[in-house]
């Protein structure tokens, strides 16, 4: 394959090579750490964040809208740093003056002090109701007869906790905000996509490691542990939803099974795949492993994958709506005779991701997809046929694709009697 403007050369090695990759990855994670910052200082977003405020206010002045009440986790993030957990509802109120205003557990207060730049803030213990606290914030900001906009697409507000602030605030008027913060996400700040290039190498550091534990009778949680092992000491975040996911013989179909006790035979295939998070961002690889000698038809399924995949990268730039590039994909794999329908999208959007979700579902690459890439969005690219699967984390520039994780497009082959 040759190198053009869209891709990057693709080399198909193993051993010293396998190892300078490892090493050149290792590199792309510690160069970045200044960047990315650590956990209690002063984050490199913190600009971004301030700014996306101003952003949102704009919007609910436009919109004649007083006050939204952020409570979705990833926006907390995105926004003001601090990524709550879902033990207990805690949010933010921005009014349309862009000033915020936090309601925080008391147990979670030492953490957003030191993680956001919001410095207004009331708490609550653990046995005080968390909404009394928001509709007594909502009175000291006089605000409880003006119009107030909900993330009524937040998993972190549930149906009855909704009806209950409304009922709480007869006089308000409630408005609906779902999808703002969404558009506002798609395309990634300079800062933000350093982040994902730094979870690409994380992630390509991930799979090696477990390439590496391959061998007759491991089981699937010794490989899975490998994977975290390695990923946790290049610098991933401990909280992220999963780090690997993992399946071997029939099970590399499932993809987001649970790891089982199932232990590797010769000629099995195994389904790698790394989602570690840098500071909140994800990024994705997915590699196919074999111990043995790998089937004739599963190489060659891999190889036209790989190629069909490449084809959607080289057409992909600014301006190209994303059904375009999903059809390059589904004809493709029909052309080659590997699957009959391929019944999910062909790529999402990822950035920010917090639990319980495993992936950013606003920007999907499906038939009927009429938006249009952006410089600055990052998608996780995934194609599967034959029980294999292959995928990458890319980057739209200006000028095509980058792509941002580095792991060799080569089926992985480990060969039997390694020593362990």
């Amino acid at each position: 394959m040759t190198e053009n403007s869209a891709t990057r050369n693709i080399t198909h090695s193993s051993g010293a090579d396998r190892a300078d990759q490892i090493d050149r990855a290792q590199i792309s994670v510690s160069g970045m750490s200044k960047l990315c910052g650590e956990p209690g200082h002063s984050s490199p977003h913190r600009t971004d964040q301030i700014n996306r405020v101003a952003a949102l206010a704009e919007v609910l002045r436009a919109r004649q809208i007083d006050a939204a009440i952020i409570d979705a986790s990833e926006h907390m993030r995105y926004l003001f740093g601090y990524s709550p957990s879902a033990s207990m509802y805690q949010c933010c109120i921005v009014t349309a003056d862009g000033s915020v205003h936090g309601v925080v557990r008391k147990l979670d207060e030492a953490l957003f002090a030191s993680v956001s730049w919001v410095e207004d803030r009331v708490t609550y213990l653990d046995w005080e109701s968390p909404f009394d606290v928001l509709v007594a914030e909502i009175h000291r900001l006089r605000l409880a007869s003006a119009t107030i906009a909900q993330e009524l697409d937040s998993h972190f507000l549930t149906v009855r906790d909704q009806r209950r602030i409304e009922a709480a605030l007869p006089n308000a008027r409630f408005a609906d905000i779902s999808g703002t913060l969404l558009k506002m996400r798609a395309r990634k700040s300079p800062a933000e996509i350093e982040e994902h290039r730094r979870a690409a190498a994380i992630a390509d550091l991930g799979v090696a490691a477990i390439v590496d534990a391959i061998r007759e009778g491991v089981s699937e949680r010794e490989l899975v542990a490998a994977g975290y092992s390695a990923a946790l000491a290049a610098g991933a975040d401990n909280n992220a939803p999963r780090i690997v996911l993992l399946g071997m013989g029939s099970a590399t179909q499932h993809m987001h099974g649970s790891v089982g006790d199932r232990r590797l035979e010769p000629g099995q295939p195994v389904h790698i795949e790394l989602l570690p998070q840098s500071n909140g961002y994800s990024s994705r690889v997915m590699r196919p492993a074999v111990l043995g000698t790998a089937p004739a038809d599963l190489q060659a399924s891999f190889e036209q994958l790989v190629e069909i995949q490449d084809r959607q990268f080289a057409a992909i730039r600014p301006g190209v709506a994303a059904k375009e590039i999903d059809r390059i994909a589904r004809d493709g794999l029909a052309t080659a005779g590997l699957r009959a329908s391929f019944p999910h999208n062909t790529g999402y959007g990822i950035g920010i991701i917090t639990a319980p979700k495993l992936m950013d579902a606003t920007h999907l690459y499906t038939p009927g997809a009429e938006w249009e890439l952006q410089q600055g969005m990052v998608f996780h690219m995934y194609l599967s046929a034959a029980g294999i699967q292959i995928s990458e984390t890319i980057c739209v520039t200006n000028y095509g694709v980058e792509i941002l994780t580095r792991s060799p497009r080569r089926l992985q082959i480990r060969q039997l009697g390694r020593n362990a």
